[in-house]
């Protein structure tokens, strides 16, 4: 690393004051040595003074160098510190540029995919006036295993099975009641649920390898008016991202009086 010219400026010219006061406080020390003997005493004095004053030169200058010297390892470490915060801040910086872009680019993919589905579910004329051929159109659009659809019975307040798809003949969805089981709660508190592992107890999966009780279990309520008057219970093998557009969905069947 190259030394400063300033730095190395007042190195030189510190070293060119001790040389100088050296080389004076030992002539003055000649000079006394060399006075005849019979010189005044007040003389000696003087030469005397002269050297201490010489001596608190040299004592002043030390200190003063030792001084630039802490001032000049402070500012580096000081300068070193600020670097290495603007450095962090820097890929701080970036990490937080290249998260909003993944950001951006998971919201822009999402509402692509959104859009998409939407026109493939609403597209489709029939589904205004046949509830099973839209229930069976859902499944098939998120590549569901199995769903079934409930409606809302009064006055008992049951959900009761309306609706089924590719369930296994020996597997019948039992009534439900608002608060009871997932599909009680998405119901009650009026937003999807999404159960990431279903267990045998759930809804079991019809599939070409056979029946399986692994995939994501979605419960999603169709709102109206503040209340839950339907709700579909859907299983996939993977995850749909259904939920994260239910809302859409659920207003757009309430609008278009499908449900």
């Amino acid at each position: 690393m190259k030394t400063p010219k300033n730095e190395f400026w007042n190195a030189k010219y510190s070293t060119l004051v001790f040389s100088l006061a050296g080389f004076g406080f030992a002539c003055n020390l000649a000079k006394m040595i060399l006075l005849p003997a019979n010189t005044n005493a007040l003389v000696f004095s003087l030469e005397a003074l002269a050297m201490l004053f010489f001596l608190a030169l040299l004592f002043v200058a030390i200190n003063c160098q030792k001084q630039h010297e802490e001032w000049i390892k402070e500012g580096k470490e000081t300068s070193a510190k600020n670097i290495k915060t603007l450095m962090d801040e820097n890929e701080d910086l970036k990490k937080r540029i290249a998260e909003y872009e993944l950001k951006e680019n998971e919201e822009k993919r999402f509402a692509s995919y959104q859009e998409k589905m939407l026109r493939k579910i609403f597209s489709d004329g029939k589904s205004a006036t046949d509830k099973e051929h839209f229930l069976h159109l859902l499944a098939e659009s998120f590549a569901a295993g199995a769903a079934v659809l409930y409606k809302e019975s009064k006055p008992s307040g049951q959900f009761i099975v309306e609706e089924v798809y590719a369930l296994p003949e020996d597997f019948i969805p039992q009534p439900f009641v608002l608060g009871e089981g997932f599909h009680g709660q998405a119901a009650q508190d009026l937003s999807p649920i999404v159960v990431s592992s279903i267990d045998a107890d759930m809804i079991p999966v019809a599939s070409g390898l056979g029946n399986t009780s692994t995939g994501w279990l979605y419960c999603l309520p169709v709102v109206k008016e503040g209340h839950c008057v339907y709700l579909i219970e859907m299983v996939t093998f993977k995850e749909v991202e259904i939920d994260k557009m239910w809302n859409e969905i659920s207003t757009r069947l309430v609008d278009m009086k499908i449900f």
